[in-house]
This record gives structure tokens, sequence and C-alpha cells, in this order.
């Protein structure tokens, strides 16, 4: 019955495909790929997996950086905190993450044991985005800030 229904939603290529995981009792998407496809695939597979995860990291360095560091534009939450020091830079604040946060993460034998820090991080993600939806409620309630208003000379582009 599951197979026919997933056959049903998915269609018979991509049914088949994501059938597979069941069948063959693999524990990881490269197994999944090898079966299917063959090894030449599996490492392609994991090598795109890579460049994809070190791309979002790198782009997750640069907000927090830039975040948590000032700039000419902007006063960043260290500026705030701590005063204008030798540790507000960002690069130097990237490579202090890196070091004492991400390293020893790449030191784990198994990433089943991040299960619970993974839990605890969409849970914080949540809270935030709760708190942050309720702060910006408040103030536009009480006329401390002002909701968006469009341009006067503002044209949608054609």
């Amino acid at each position: 019955m599951a197979l026919a229904a997933t056959m049903k939603v998915l269609g018979l290529v991509l049914g088949n495909f994501l059938d597979k995981p069941v069948s063959c009792k693999a524990r990881s998407y490269g197994e999944v790929v090898q079966i299917a496809m063959g090894r030449t695939a599996r490492v392609l597979s994991e090598i795109c997996i890579i460049v994809n995860n070190a791309g979002v990291l790198i782009v997750y360095l640069i907000i927090m950086g830039d975040v948590m560091s000032s700039s000419v534009r902007h006063i960043g939450v260290f500026d705030k905190w701590l005063g204008h020091v030798f540790w507000d830079h960002r690069k130097l604040l990237v490579l202090v993450v890196m070091v004492v946060f991400l390293a020893p993460l790449c030191v784990l034998d198994r990433i089943d044991s991040l299960s619970m820090t993974s839990a605890a991080s969409v849970a914080l993600t949540v809270v935030f985005v709760v708190v942050c939806f309720a702060v910006a409620f408040i103030k536009l309630i009480e006329g401390k800030i002002e909701a968006p208003r469009m341009s006067p000379d503002f044209t949608f582009p054609d």
C-alpha cells in the first residue's frame, strides 16, 4: 500500500528513486546514490554537498561578522556592548568563531551526536522569531515605530 501511494504521489521515476532508501536499508544519502547510480555518482553528489555546505557556511560567517562588528554604516553588537576596541574587527571575529565554535565540530566521529544541538537551534530560531515579532508589534502599538510606507516617487519596474 505504501509503495503504491508513493508512486501515485511522486510518479514512477521519482517514487522509485525515493523508495530506494527503504528497500536497500541505506543509512546515508551517499549510499542511496551509490546503489541507484553507481560509485561515481556518489562521489559527485558528496562533492556537490560539500561545496554547497561550504558556501552556506561562508554566507553565515559573513552575516555574523557584519552584525557583530562595526562598520562605517552601522554600530555592531560588540561595539554597543563593549565599546570600540581591537576585537571589534570583522576578520578577527570570524576567525575566533571558526576556531572556538566550528573547529570542535569538525573532530566529531559521528554527526548523530549533534542531534540535540540541532533541535535546540531550531527551537531557538522559533523563539527568536516570536520575540522579534512581539517587540515589533508592541512598539508599533505604542507608536514608537511607524508602519513602512511606500515612497511617493516609487514606480514598479516594467
